[in-house]
This record gives structure tokens, C-alpha cells and sequence, in this order.
């Protein structure tokens, strides 16, 4: 009883996720290793039934579909957009001044009241504004410059706080798709993430990663490499299939720029260099305004999101959501089209509790409606729907036979690099 009131209190959250040293150090002072190893054989046991029979079984879907958002990045460094703390983003619009415009300058202070998602958005009004009906080119200019200072600090703030070398739940939740069998399809991971935790810890394990470019130095975004395989030839001239994701990066990536030159699309892929980040402000991604749905509609996006719907209706097929607050209306709206398709299975990882006062509307009615309708699963609360403890605990090998895996672990172990190991 003492371990299962442990469970409840949430302390064993603590226990199976990553945490800083100062953190580990406090739990120790209260909890001796015996204690930990219980409580974690105890939360084997009791998920045992969500790893093995239910999340086994959608794994082995004809088509696996996965749907990431910052959730799933915050364990590397990611910052959520939507905490309550001050941000520099607040204090850039706190210090900001319009010389050609000082009629505005309470407006923008106004705006430091705002999450960064709703005061980028008045910010473009702001600059519609001395463009289209003040006719003030000056004012465009200085607010054109806050704007810019404003997405600069945002990226700094909020996304390149991420640390690379800390992606082993990448690398661990990879290796679990690999497990998949070579017959079924491709699995497609849908991210609306800028980060490249996915690329970077894919090419460290050798997975091939499909994003959609093509070229070597000069990459260009060809929506038809989706379609391509990968195969080697063997001696016996048997022609053997690679594994390997689609990757489709929905509000784009810090990696992308656009180019005029590089048709049809004017977007490439540069080299992104991890250890210094960028020194740029991208321009090639959707930032978190309101009026996303609006940018999700133009090129290059609104071709992923067409390739979204188009998976997802395929015939047995499984969604998996995670680390996604569903705050998006243009990607709720694809979640609903998604379900219209009968032999569609879904299964949502959400970090907040059903009765959490910040549940947004859809979510809502998406848990009235799981207990409804059995297509939909909800696994939710701040242990199911945290990141390291799906990836470690909830989501199994598909074949935990699977000989690949098996002799991947062996060669790294043999050679004493323990950094790269899974968790079992």
C-alpha cells in the first residue's frame, strides 16, 4: 500500500523521468534504491497491459502514423511557449518604442500582458496597420524590427535552449518503430516541431530518414521523395528492403530557407552546425500565432498536410498523438478528418489530466467522445503522458524478437559505448 500511495503522489514520476543532479539528489535523501526498484518493477506490472496488448497491437498496423509536438522535446531543452514566467520576448515589447508612430507605443505595451502566440499576431496587425492605413513607411520599418527581434528571441528562448547530446528518448523511440516488421509500410512521424532531435538522433543510429529533399549540397524539397524506397542488393541478387520514416515536419524547420532558385518550391535544406546553432532568424517556419491556419495554407506546408490527410485515411491505420496540447485549430481540424475514416484507430498521450482547467475545448470534447466511440484512446496524467515514460515504459518493441535490435544492442555493448544502449 505504501508504494502504491507513492504511485498516486506522483513521486514516481519523478523517479522513471530524467531529472537535474539537484532533484536526484533530494529524492535520494527520502527514497534508498530498494524502494525505486519496487516502485518500478510496480509501474511494469501495472502497465503491462497498455504495453503489451494494446500499444503491441497498434504498432503492428499495416500504416502507423505518429503526430509530435513540444512535449516530446522538453526533456532535451525545449521551453513550452505557455508558462506564466516572463519571457524576453515580454520584455523586447516592454522596451519598444515607435519614434514615427508613439500613438502605438501603449499598444505595445499592452501586448506584454499577452502569450507570445497572441502578441506576434497583434504585432503583424500593428505593422498592417502603419502600412495599409497610416501610410507611415518609417513606422513599418521600426515595427518590422521589433517583429524581427521578437521571432530572434523567440528561437533563442524557447528552441535553441536544446541540448543535442541529450536525445537518447529519440534514439530509444526510433528504435521502437524499427521494430516493426519489414512488410508493413513505412511509419510516417508528422512533427510540428522546428528541432532537428529527430534527424540528428536518426542518422546516429543509421536510420534513413525521408524528409521530403533531395540533392547532397543542394537539397531541394520534392514532396515526391515520400515515395521513394531504399534497398540493398545482396550476393544471392536478392534485393532486400531498408527500413526506414517519412518524415514530415508541418510548421517547418530551423534547417530550412527559402530559395528562389530552388524549384518548384523555393525551399532547401542547409547543414545545420549543433554546436553553434544559427545565426540567422528563420523565416521558413510557421511561429506560434494565431493565424496559423491561414500560413498552414500556403507552400510547402500545405502539401504536408495534404500528405497528412492522405496517410491517415489509408485503410488500417493507427494515429499516435504525443506531446501535443491540441491548441492548434488547424491541426485539430486534420485529427477530425482523420477520424472520419472508420478503420482509423487513435491514441492520444496528453501530459495533462482530464479535469486539468487548461484542457483546451477540443481535447475535451475529444475525452467525451473516447468514451463513446472505441476507435479513440486516451491515455492522460503527468506519469502516461510524459515523454520519457511512453517512450521507456508504454511503447513496446513491436517484435521483441526482432533480430536487428537484438544485434544492433549486442555490437554497441560488445564495444563498451553504454551511452548508446536502450532501456528496456
Amino acid at each position: 500500500m505504501k508504494l502504491v500511495k507513492l504511485f498516486n503522489n506522483n513521486i514516481y514520476r519523478i523517479i522513471i523521468n530524467d531529472m537535474d543532479d539537484d532533484t536526484r539528489k533530494n529524492i535520494s535523501r527520502y527514497l534508498d534504491d530498494s524502494i525505486k526498484n519496487e516502485l518500478e518493477k510496480l509501474f511494469i506490472k501495472e502497465t503491462e497491459e497498455i504495453r503489451n496488448k494494446i500499444m503491441a497491437t497498434y504498432l503492428r498496423s499495416d500504416n502507423l502514423h505518429i503526430l509530435m509536438s513540444n512535449g516530446c522535446s522538453l526533456y532535451a531543452g525545449s521551453r513550452a511557449i505557455n508558462k506564466n514566467e516572463v519571457s524576453g520576448c515580454q520584455k523586447i515589447l516592454k522596451e519598444s518604442k515607435l519614434e514615427n508612430a508613439p500613438e502605438l507605443n501603449s499598444i505595445l505595451q499592452e501586448l506584454t500582458e499577452l502569450k507570445p502566440e497572441a502578441a506576434l499576431d497583434r504585432l503583424y496587425e500593428i505593422k498592417m496597420y502603419c502600412e495599409n492605413v497610416l501610410k507611415n513607411e518609417k513606422a513599418t520599418e521600426e515595427i518590422d524590427g521589433i517583429i524581427k527581434e521578437y521571432k530572434k528571441n523567440f528561437i533563442d528562448e524557447f528552441v535553441l535552449t536544446i541540448d543535442y547530446s541529450k536525445n537518447h528518448l529519440h534514439k530509444l523511440f526510433i528504435k521502437r518503430l524499427m521494430s516493426r516488421s519489414a512488410k508493413l509500410n513505412r511509419v510516417n512521424v508528422f512533427t510540428l516541431n522546428y528541432d532537428l532531435l529527430i534527424e540528428k538522433s536518426a542518422e546516429e543510429l543509421g536510420v534513413p530518414i525521408n524528409n521530403g529533399f533531395s540533392g547532397f549540397h543542394y537539397r531541394t524539397f520534392m514532396p515526391s521523395m515520400y515515395h521513394q524506397d531504399y534497398h540493398y542488393n545482396i550476393s544471392d541478387g536478392k534485393r532486400t528492403y531498408a527500413k526506414s520514416i517519412n518524415l514530415f515536419k508541418l510548421h517547418g524547420s530551423l534547417s530550412w530557407k527559402f530559395d528562389d532558385t530552388k524549384r518548384p518550391y523555393g525551399i532547401t535544406e542547409i547543414q545545420y552546425d549543433f554546436s553553434q546553432g544559427i545565426n540567422y532568424v528563420p523565416e521558413c517556419i510557421i511561429y506560434p500565432v494565431q493565424s496559423k491556419k491561414k500560413h498552414s495554407l500556403d507552400l510547402p506546408y500545405s502539401e504536408m498536410f495534404r500528405q497528412f490527410i492522405e496517410s491517415v485515411n489509408k485503410t488500417n491505420s493507427t494515429l499516435i498523438i504525443m506531446g501535443y496540447s491540441f491548441g492548434d485549430e488547424h491541426v485539430n481540424d486534420l485529427i477530425t478528418n482523420a477520424l472520419t475514416n472508420p478503420s482509423l484507430n487513435l491514441v492520444v498521450f496528453s501530459y495533462m489530466d482530464e479535469n486539468d482547467h487548461n484542457l483546451s475545448e477540443y481535447q475535451k470534447r475529444l475525452h467525451a467522445r473516447c468514451k463513446e466511440d472505441s476507435r479513440i484512446t486516451i491515455f492522460y496524467g503527468s506519469t502516461l503522458g510524459d515523454f520519457g515514460c511512453i517512450v521507456r515504459y508504454l511503447i513496446p518493441y513491436a517484435d521483441v524478437n526482432e533480430f536487428e535490435s537484438i544485434m544492433f544492442d549486442t555490437l554497441r555493448t560488445l564495444k563498451g559505448d553504454s551511452k548508446y544502449e536502450s532501456v528496456q
